[in-house]
């Protein structure tokens, strides 16, 4: 008898799990996902959005098995892009995107790189002394059990599969497995109506051409929708202005953490960050008190998200030239060190989701191979559309809050 285990999903009902996928589920690296919420700090304005990144990468999961029923994958190529799509969010730290700009800042490196890294198990997610505890195998001991190739499992993660192009666009393309089940999953736990897709009628449409992922003429309207879905969460629920105070504060009380090592907050989950923050300074308890409390920094002031706007602000994209304005603004107006955040968040999103502007989807027309952009002019409304709607905000303690409003243009621009 086959042993198999059921998990009931609240978006996609009865999983079911065996064999490489049973134990890959039963691994510590992806039951550490248990402990990392999937929407960071959005549960302080969406109260239900306490999903975790285990949920997701579970619904990844099956959302690449429909695909690859749907396109009736060869056993072999299934079972990669399932792997790589259970596998797919290993490396992300607490408090999910949260901190993906440090990881880029101060190490050069993304939540991917260290997803690699666990993969082909050049990386370990133990703390010292946990180990003895859990008799599980790691993740690149399971993949090595059952001869999957690791490094083919980092290609398609990374997008880079070239021997079958559409495998690497199951999980990495505009249409993705990745994004489906997160805008389906997002939209159902926050309770907002703007992430709905006609799932089924997605895999009824999905098709190969030309060694590529496409959709059948009749699908552009699904497509359409899952475009649309995507600007309206990222707009209205990721880049809430409530949930980016909440992650800028988090942020700094790291960033002003001297001589920490890529790995030491990035193993960690959501609950144990905010323990071992609290211990590691004044200003970190500061900023853990405040955020367990929600006590949080309040807008001081703002730049809309406008062509003519950008031009001003391009110089603040810098982050150098970004903190040094930090400081000076906090030593001009008698302000507290830490207390003074200026969010540019235009280019952190680009690099945190690529995909976030990508609507080149291929359409298979006749047997003709076309352009969705052919068929439809969301395409290029959606590429004008800024994420999110303001170039520039600095937020602050309320208390400074008057103090900014009159000065911070005279600092910043000076």
């Amino acid at each position: 008898m086959v042993e198999y285990k059921i998990v009931r999903d609240p978006i996609h009902g009865n999983i079911r799990f065996e064999g490489l996928f049973l134990d890959l589920l039963e691994t510590p690296e992806i039951q550490r996902l248990h402990g990392i919420k999937q929407l960071g700090f959005a549960y302080m304005v969406f109260p239900g959005a306490n999903h975790t990144r285990l949920e997701h990468s579970l619904g990844a999961y099956k959302m690449a098995s429909l695909a690859a029923d749907s396109l009736s994958l060869p056993d072999e190529e299934r079972e990669l892009i399932e792997c790589a799509s259970l596998l797919h969010d290993l490396g992300h730290g607490p408090f999910s995107h949260t901190l993906e700009c440090i990881l880029r800042g101060r190490f050069g490196i993304d939540h991917v790189d260290i997803t690699e890294k666990i993969i082909m198990g050049e990386e370990q997610i133990f703390e010292e002394g946990e180990r003895e505890f859990v008799d599980a195998p790691k993740v690149a001991d399971v993949l090595d059990k059952y001869d999957i190739d690791k490094k083919e499992i980092v290609d398609l993660i990374r997008g880079r599969y070239r021997k079958k192009e559409y495998l690497s666009q199951i999980l990495n393309s505009p249409i993705d497995v990745d994004q489906l089940d997160y805008l389906l999953r997002d939209g159902y736990y926050t309770g907002v109506a703007y992430g709905t897709v006609d799932v089924d009628r997605f895999f009824q449409i999905l098709t190969i051409l030309n060694n590529a992922l496409a959709v059948e003429r009749k699908g552009v309207s699904v497509v359409e929708s899952i475009f649309m879905a995507r600007e309206l969460m990222y707009s209205s629920v990721y880049f809430h202005k409530t949930v980016r105070i909440a992650e800028l504060m988090l942020s700094r009380a790291i960033e002003f953490v001297e001589d920490t090592e890529p790995f030491e907050f990035f193993r960690y989950n959501d609950g144990e960050l905010f323990s071992i923050l609290r211990e590691k300074g004044e200003f970190q308890r500061e900023m853990i008190t405040r955020l367990k409390y929600r006590r949080l920094f309040k807008q001081a002031y703002v730049i809309g998200a406008t062509e003519e706007e950008r031009k001003r602000i391009e110089d603040m994209e810098n982050p150098e030239k970004r903190t040094k304005k930090e400081r000076e603004t906090e030593s001009v107006l008698d302000i507290p060190e830490g207390h003074v955040i200026i969010d540019v968040p235009r280019r952190e999103l680009f690099l945190s989701e690529p995909r976030i502007d990508k609507v080149d989807v291929l359409v298979k027309d006749n047997d003709r191979a076309k352009r969705i952009g052919d068929f439809t002019p969301i395409t290029n409304a959606i590429k004008k559309r800024p994420i999110p709607d303001w170039y520039l905000m600095v937020v602050t303690d309320d208390k400074y809050k008057d103090k900014i409003e009159k000065n911070i243009e005279a600092i910043i621009f000076d």
